[in-house]
């Protein structure tokens, strides 16, 4: 779901931006950009969440980041240099609405840089256990802040050696044999995702990238 989203946001907005008659352009670039160096911090981010209402819903692990705008710039690099713009110009004289020509004739033009965007998102999302932890609470965690209360709830201590047979040894071979499965448990979906993207990995990563 949060791939979905943030696919959506960063394809969106980078459409937009990329046009040369969006009113503000270099404005609303500046203030994306801006959001790269400086933030609020941790504290004025939970309070910005909370004051939204998003405290304990899975909403708040996509809404607040679901705009990455360095990815955000390389989409719109992507529709700056890859599509012509006499396809847009000529799907408008066809009768296609700037909507239309977007869902008709953009998206699936856009096949690769979606691609590549899906996949750092899914990577970004699959591995974040911190947003959760902060804003979930014990509700409906994710997988990844499972597996970390696991390897903690893992780990040798001198009480949990006294009750298995073979002292620490044993027990740091248990707690090693958890942590490797946890690792294939983490990376499992990334590796059978990946695949099906591959393909269009590299065209859309090299055509998205800044040329000088």
């Amino acid at each position: 779901l949060g791939t979905a989203v943030s696919v959506a946001l960063i394809i969106t907005t980078g459409y937009c931006v990329s046009k040369k008659t969006l009113p503000f352009r270099r404005s609303i670039m500046i203030f994306y950009v801006i959001t790269m160096y400086f933030g609020g911090g941790l504290i004025p981010t939970y309070l910005v969440v909370k004051q939204t209402g998003l405290i304990g819903n899975m909403w708040a692990l996509f809404l607040p980041g679901g705009v990455g705008v360095g990815n955000m710039i390389i989409v719109r690099n992507y529709f700056k240099n890859s599509i012509p713009h006499s396809l847009i110009e000529a799907s408008e004289i066809d009768g296609c609405s700037k909507l239309r020509s977007f869902i008709n004739v953009i998206i699936p033009l856009s096949m690769p840089i979606m691609a590549v965007m899906a996949v750092f998102s899914m990577v970004a999302y699959w591995n974040d256990w911190f947003t959760a932890m902060i804003y979930l609470g014990g509700k409906g965690q994710p997988l990844p802040l499972v597996l970390r209360g696991i390897l903690l709830k893992s780990s040798a201590s001198q009480e949990q050696a006294a009750m298995v047979s073979g002292g620490f040894a044993e027990l740091n071979k248990m707690t090693e044999m958890i942590k490797f499965c946890s690792m294939i448990v983490a990376a499992l979906p990334m590796l059978i995702a990946y695949p099906y993207v591959q393909k269009y990995f590299e065209k859309g990563f090299m055509a998205g990238a800044v040329k000088g």
